[in-house]
């Protein structure tokens, strides 16, 4: 990746402690690279707290503050970010339909591969899902199977589950 200088840049990360676990940022220039979710573990804490780190640049600062946002309840933080771009087009068409899920709304995998015009493909929907770097960001906590069970969260259930509840649909 290159940035407006076209020098390279380094991949820069943060670790957040939220009130539901850990969660890791990283990004270059201005370009998110992975939201990941460590163990999942409740904690009292008021608003989430950077604990691991360098001082971010102000692109990495915006990413910590959207999710400092999401996850003290916030509805909809990310809607500037950084290009998610550079995966395969599948992928990235399902991310884009993924994002435009509402805050606090699921949908099924089923109801996520008609919105990419395949509506047989709901078994790609949830492979395409399951490769999402940028969880939060990219909502696949809101995708559950066609019985509405909390089904396919590479985080795990417990995560899933408390992501919903964040947003009111627990």
């Amino acid at each position: 990746m290159k940035n407006g200088n076209s020098t390279p840049s380094a991949i820069q990360s943060a670790i957040l402690q939220t009130g539901l676990g850990q969660v890791e940022v990283a990004w270059t220039g201005t370009r998110l690279a992975s939201v990941r979710l460590g163990r999942f573990g409740r904690v009292d804490i008021a608003r989430p707290t950077l604990v691991d780190g360098n001082p971010p640049d102000p692109a990495g600062q915006r990413l910590i503050d959207a999710l400092a946002g999401y996850f003290s309840g916030e509805p909809e933080p990310f809607h500037d970010l950084p290009d998610l771009s550079g995966h395969t087009a599948f992928q990235e068409m399902v991310w884009r339909a993924t994002r435009e899920i509402p805050y606090g709304v699921r949908r099924s995998y089923g109801d996520v591969a008609n919105a990419v015009g395949r509506p047989k493909a709901a078994r790609a929907v949830g492979a395409a899902l399951g490769k999402n770097p940028y969880v939060i960001v990219v909502p696949c906590h809101r995708v559950v199977g066609a019985s509405g069970a909390l089904t396919g969260f590479a985080y795990g259930g417990e995560w899933k589950a408390a992501l919903l509840a964040l947003e009111g649909n627990g």
